[in-house]
């Protein structure tokens, strides 16, 4: 909670932690809780988030994947997947099912990773629709969704 007041504080958008039935919205970033998946749920055309211990089996809790994966299934082709920093291949399964699903896969650039792991295996994986540095990561997302 704190983590997502902090960057409220810092974006031009509203930033907020997920809560179970929190209906998305255009300029509404979201920040999975600790040690919870967050799925993405559609129902008569509305997007709202789902937090579930669920699936108890994957090594992240929340999972990239998960996400992802319910992203796809919610939302097909107007989902956008967006992979950042980080160690280990957690989001490369679940931006399989995004671009099985006709979505696009973004991915952080190595020059501004602290950690080039999971930009690098969604990346190699040939997943990725393009790469942007952190610092130029907001345009490229603007771009695919205006």
């Amino acid at each position: 909670e704190a983590f997502a007041a902090r960057l409220d504080a810092e974006c031009a958008i509203d930033v907020v932690e997920a809560r179970e039935g929190l209906e998305l919205r255009p300029g509404l970033a979201v920040v999975a809780q600790a040690g919870l998946h967050l799925y993405l749920v559609t129902r008569a055309g509305r997007t709202r988030a789902h937090l579930d211990l669920e699936p108890l089996t994957a090594i992240h809790r929340p999972s990239v994947d998960v996400l992802f994966e319910s992203g796809a299934r919610s939302l097909g082709p107007r989902a956008l997947g967006v992979v950042l920093t980080g160690m280990g291949d957690d989001g490369l399964i679940g931006s399989r099912a995004l671009v099985a699903a006709g979505a696009q896969v973004l991915t952080e650039a190595e020059s501004s990773c602290v950690v080039y792991g999971m930009p690098r295996v969604v990346k190699e994986a040939g997943l990725s629709a393009a790469e942007a540095p952190i610092t130029s990561m907001a345009a490229a997302i603007a771009a695919r969704v205006s």
